[in-house]
């Protein structure tokens, strides 16, 4: 019995029991927090790549096609599948996208769990967001150099260099303070001063570069490609024509028609209607009045007579080039040119729907588009000749408008692929009205005819942008920015009339100021951190401030004041949020 008790007594072996239990519980804590800091990881990345998506598609919203094609090709970008992403439109403005995948394990593995649910998703619209600058100097020189205030000028304020700053002209009025982080000085003999201040420190240039690049749309490569379907040739069999038909009378056609190769109208046919749809394998060449009330199909080029109309009441769609002579109308929903566009003169082009020219478009008649246009060449309105659209226009590689006046109800853009350096990549003459932005990618733009200049939103140039010092004037409610340098000209110009914007910003350049004959009214910034602002000539009156590296100021008058708007930049922004 003793035995029994010192056997039962013994502790041989009982630290390997504990230690195998503690082991095990050790194991148990170390694949939970790993295998759940590789979830979070992994729900991370996928939550990324579903904002990213979200964010990306709804530019394209209302058409829920193209950001659907958006938004998963970012989810592939960002390196997942797209077989179980779900992209949702809750409402016209937002677009959601989710995913739930199955993530892997580490250490979990061990006790059979291979993997976990992950799930993420992400919504998107667009909002407003108000942006605002505030800036207390009517002029600031950047620069440790000397800056001369010269000419004849009136200053509500008080200006600022980091260099030597000296007041000079005729008759001339500083109400507020010379600041100066050297010697403020004055020419006491014809300049008013209410006060200087020298060897005062130093100021950094202000950095208002975000906040005022956030109004330029974000526009992508994307944007100028959209894929339209041919129109199906099927059940086109109850009316047909073998290759090079030719229709010599008057013909009413009660269904569809297929042509297997070229069809031609002859002179003597005085009118062709089909109250179908037209399906033709090569050249449509008509010579009389066509219409054609369902969709048409050309497989080859489109050329009509010369003073003969044609009217599509469906989709036309032409593999080749569109050649009209006379008035042309189409009224489905999209019209699609695999070539150039060619436009006559004096005759009138009316497209009630999208417009897709593959290569140049070349319009020499008034035009109306009342649809998205999309050119992958040169857009070239030429002559005096209107035009007009209502939807945005998206120019892949240059754009001209012509005298003759035109008025864009969209935005316009204009990537420039294959612009020449020496030119404008966008070229618009006056009358010229815009209600929506104007995005330049690359190269110049050049506001370079006569005749009254209307805009409503933003101006971008991705190089310079200059206005023609002939031209009759402009009116601009939104701002003007552009990379490289800025140069305004003409006889009258009034900015930011309808609110207080951020006027000019060169983000690399210099701005230049012209006003010849008539006077030069401005709310907001003239803003070159990195340049020199000049005031050439003529009379100007700015309600806001001059912010350059440098300051080159000999104007014919100048009268400046704090801007009695929102000092001096106030709009309201639609930008793309998440919302989930």
């Amino acid at each position: 019995m003793n035995r029994l008790r010192r056997f039962a007594k013994r502790e041989d072996g009982a630290v390997m029991v504990i230690a195998a239990f503690g082991l095990v519980a050790f194991l148990s804590i170390v694949s939970l927090v790993t295998d759940m800091g590789l979830k979070y990881h992994q729900k991370s990345v996928l939550q990324s790549a579903m904002d990213a998506a979200a964010l990306a598609a709804v530019r394209y919203m209302p058409d829920e096609q193209t950001a659907k094609q958006v938004a998963l090709e970012y989810v592939e970008k960002n390196g997942f599948t797209t077989e179980s992403v779900v992209v949702e439109f809750p409402s016209s403005e937002i677009v959601r996208v989710s995913d739930s995948r199955q993530g892997k394990t580490i250490f979990a593995s061990l006790f059979k769990v291979d993997s976990v649910q992950i799930n993420a998703k992400a919504a998107a619209k667009f909002v407003n967001k108000n942006m605002a600058i505030d800036f207390e100097y009517l002029m600031f020189h950047g620069d440790n150099t000397q800056f001369t205030l010269g000419g004849h000028y009136t200053l509500g304020g008080s200006i600022f260099g980091n260099g030597n700053v000296h007041a000079d002209g005729s008759g001339s009025t500083v109400s507020g303070t010379v600041f100066s982080a050297n010697n403020a000085s004055y020419n006491q003999y014809s300049v008013t001063v209410g006060r200087l201040e020298s060897n005062v420190n130093s100021q950094k240039m202000p950095d208002f570069d975000e906040t005022i690049m956030s109004v330029v749309p974000t526009v992508e490569e994307a944007m100028f490609s959209k894929n339209y379907k041919p129109i199906s040739r099927s059940n086109f069999y109850l009316n047909r024509y073998s290759a090079g038909a030719v229709i010599n009378s008057s013909l009413a056609i009660n269904g569809n028609t297929y042509c297997a190769g070229t069809l031609s109208t002859g002179y003597n046919s005085d009118l062709l209607i089909i109250y179908g749809d037209l399906y033709v394998e090569g050249d449509f060449n008509p010579q009389c009045p066509v219409y054609v009330k369902g969709n048409a199909y050309i497989g080859g080029n489109l050329t009509t007579m010369w003073s003969q109309n044609f009217i599509v009441g469906g989709n036309l769609y032409v593999a080749g080039n569109s050649t009209f002579q006379g008035d042309a109308a189409i009224n489905g929903e999209y019209f699609y040119t695999g070539g150039n566009l060619n436009r006559g003169s004096t005759y009138k082009l009316n497209c009630e729907c999208e417009t897709y020219v593959c290569g140049n478009a070349t319009l020499n008649g008034p035009t109306t588009l009342n649809g998205a246009v999309y050119c992958k060449g040169v857009f070239d309105k030429q002559g005096s000749v209107a035009m007009s659209t209502r939807g945005n226009m998206y120019i892949y590689d240059t754009l001209k408008l012509q005298s003759g006046g035109t008025t864009v109800n969209g935005n316009i853009y204009v990537w420039g692929k294959n612009a020449n350096e020496e030119a404008p990549a966008t070229d618009i003459a006056g009358p010229f009205t815009l209600n929506g932005d104007l995005y330049n990618k690359k190269h110049a733009l050049a506001l370079s005819g006569q005749g009254e200049y209307n805009i409503k939103g933003v101006v971008y140039s991705g190089g310079s942008l200059s206005t023609n010092q002939g031209s009759s004037g402009i009116t601009l409610s939104g701002c003007m920015i552009a990379e490289e340098n800025i140069l305004i000209g003409g006889s009258t110009h009034t900015y930011n009339e309808a609110g207080a914007t951020l006027s000019l910003y060169s983000r690399k350049g210099d701005i230049t100021l012209y006003s010849q004959q008539g006077g030069f009214d401005l709310w907001g910034i003239v803003y070159a951190p990195k340049g020199n602002v000049a005031l050439a000539s003529g009379d100007f009156d700015i309600h806001g401030s001059i912010i350059g590296d440098t300051i080159t100021s000999t104007p014919g008058g100048l009268n400046m004041t704090y801007n009695d708007r929102e000092l001096p930049y106030s709009k309201s922004v639609k930008t793309a949020v998440l919302i989930e």
